[in-house]
């Protein structure tokens, strides 16, 4: 007998069950919903993720049924805790941000309820298969999100949720805005390399590069030779935890803000999950580990995630250059024809040759008359700018 925390009727057509383990969750019926075989949706992720983050996170499955009982979608909420402070610090004008941190008081923890997850880009929160419209799914996740917020947790109930994030031109997206009680607005591009079919070796991609960037590329292969490369097992990565956990703060010390930050026993369990599908690999010199990435291979993409870097070796081995060029090479050997690489360092990830493809991100308070006072804030909030460099031949 599957253990729900409560199951709640949105109308006579449809009903969601949620839940807070996957355990508790039929894996074949939660697979069958899967049906873009998105790797954030899989049991295999989900259950890697609860297993490294649930000292820190509380986790929230729903599945939605038609009145014939029949699964029809399903949805991963994440739910955290923060400060306002954290949230805003020098993303938006201070006399907003002082507007907004003394009304929710910058002092007090506040529950934030995230469709998604913190950690992936993308749509990576919610599936249905084709029993239900876009409209209607939509309607039920309205509904199951506004029940979720009104229960508990800690002796408190949830103030915001987010939706996170859409890709351009999304029938979700448009599906949302039609909804006046979300708010929506742009975020950081997510920038992307679409690997050409005639790149059979990482040579061809250099050859399709010109004179200045492909001389570039080169030098910084030069400069890193002496790194050497491992692709780590879940033995390697247990037996040098310590120092990847090092590695990734250093990478979250330079974030302009964080709602999350990751347990390193995560990729531990990451790895034994997925296997092949979780690609990590340790750089160093002789025998110090000095970084480390991470990649999620899937479908015809390459999806690349946590990196932690010593800056100390970062001028001279030009580790951070190395490991996106390391990226590319795992996308054409894998034989794929998308490399995401997500936000940050924008320009250096256009010297490679990846295009910023915006994203969009939809939030809403409990109340609405604080959704009303977020709208200044929504508005502030803009993409950062960046130069978009051009490597290849025209």
């Amino acid at each position: 007998m599957l253990s729900t925390l409560f199951q709640c009727k949105y109308n006579s057509n449809y009903t969601f069950e949620v839940y807070n383990s996957m355990k508790s969750i039929d894996i074949d019926v939660w697979n069958g919903l899967n049906v873009k075989e998105n790797i954030y949706l899989s049991t295999e992720y989900l259950t890697a993720f609860e297993k490294g983050m649930n000292d820190t996170i509380h986790f929230r499955y729903l599945i939605f049924k038609n009145k014939e009982n029949e699964p029809v979608g399903c949805a991963v909420f994440q739910i955290v805790t923060f400060r306002p402070s954290q949230l805003l610090q020098d993303r938006i004008p201070c006399s907003i941000s002082n507007k907004i941190k003394t009304f929710f008081l910058e002092e007090t923890d506040v529950k934030l309820l995230i469709c998604g997850s913190l950690f992936a880009c993308g749509e990576v929160g919610f599936i249905h298969n084709n029993s239900i419209s876009n409209k209607d799914f939509f309607s039920i996740l309205s509904e199951s999100i506004a029940e979720i917020q009104n229960t508990k947790l800690e002796d408190s109930k949830i103030s915001f949720c987010l939706l996170k994030e859409f890709w351009p031109n999304s029938v979700s997206s448009e599906t949302l805005r039609k909804n006046n009680s979300f708010l929506n607005f742009d975020i950081d591009v997510n920038m992307i390399l679409q690997i050409d079919k005639s790149w059979k070796v990482f040579d061809d991609y250099l050859g399709a590069m010109n004179t200045k960037y492909r001389t570039r590329a080169k030098s910084v292969l030069k400069k890193s030779k002496q790194i050497k490369t491992k692709a780590f097992s879940v033995e390697d990565i247990m037996q040098n935890l310590e120092d990847i956990d090092s590695l990734y703060k250093q990478i979250l010390s330079k974030a302009a803000y964080n709602l999350g930050v990751l347990e390193a026993k995560t990729f531990v369990e990451l790895k034994r999950e997925l296997k092949d599908s979780f690609n990590f690999t340790g750089y160093f010199i002789e025998d110090k580990l000095i970084g480390f990435a991470s990649a999620f291979i899937f479908g015809k993409i390459v999806d690349a995630n946590y990196i932690g870097i010593n800056y100390r070796y970062v001028n001279e081995y030009k580790l951070y250059q190395r490991i996106l060029y390391d990226y590319v090479e795992l996308a054409i050997v894998s034989q794929k024809s998308e490399l995401r690489l997500g936000r940050t360092a924008e320009t250096s990830k256009s010297g490679i040759g990846a295009k910023p493809v915006g994203m969009t991100l939809f939030a809403k308070h409990r109340n609405n008359l604080p959704s009303k006072l977020l709208k200044p804030l929504v508005k502030s909030i803009k993409p950062d700018v960046f130069e978009l460099r051009q490597p290849f031949k025209k």
